[in-house]
This record gives structure tokens, sequence and C-alpha cells, in this order.
């Protein structure tokens, strides 16, 4: 996100794009899905003094700076999502062979090192 993008945007959409960025930076640090709920979202905005409903939150997340941050709003307000923007990258799954040879590395690195 640039900054010219920000300066030219009123205070309420500068709080919301500070809150999708935090809840996006939180869900890549704990390796969750980065979605939330509408009406969790809804109720996060109205405790940092911002007045918004569902609908006006799909328009602002076709703008920027909040479309940089929010790839899609689906649903309701009631059982909807926010979904930001990032990559999902879980864990990679590793054959029974792969974990085997990965421990045994591991155990010989270790035992190495004893010496």
């Amino acid at each position: 996100m640039r900054l010219n993008e920000i300066e030219s945007v009123n205070p309420d959409v500068q709080k919301l794009a500070a809150l999708s960025q935090f809840l996006l930076a939180r869900a890549q640090d704990t390796n969750s899905k980065k979605t939330i709920s509408i009406k969790t979202f809804l109720s996060l905005a109205q405790a940092q003094g911002i007045s918004l409903t569902g609908d006006r939150l799909r328009e602002l997340s076709k703008q920027a700076p909040l479309n940089n941050l929010i790839a899609d709003v689906q649903g309701d307000d009631q059982t909807g999502q926010v979904i930001f923007k990032g990559e999902d990258v879980g864990p990679t799954d590793m054959s029974v062979d792969q974990a085997r040879a990965t421990v045994d590395r591991m155990a010989k690195r270790a035992t190495n090192k004893r010496l």
C-alpha cells in the first residue's frame, strides 16, 4: 500500500485499512485462514468508533486502500465472511519415508555434535 492512497482517504477508511491490515497480519502470524465473519468485523469497526454496515463495507472493499487488503465480502451480514488477500500457504504434507529420513538426518547431526 502506498502512502498517497491513504493520505486522500477519510479517517474512517484509514482506520478500516489499519484494522484490516492488523487482522491480515494476525492471520499470517498464526497460520490461520485469512477470513473473519462480517458480523465480527463490523463489531470490531464499531469498537473503533466507525459506523459501518455490511453494504458500506462491500462498497469500500472495492475502493482503494481496502481493495488492496480485502479480496471479497461474501454472504449476508450475519453469516457472511470477509476474505483478506494473501497467499494461503498451508503446511506441506510429508510422506512417511520423507519424515523418517528427516528424523534420521536430525538424529545423525545430534550424535555428531556430542562427539
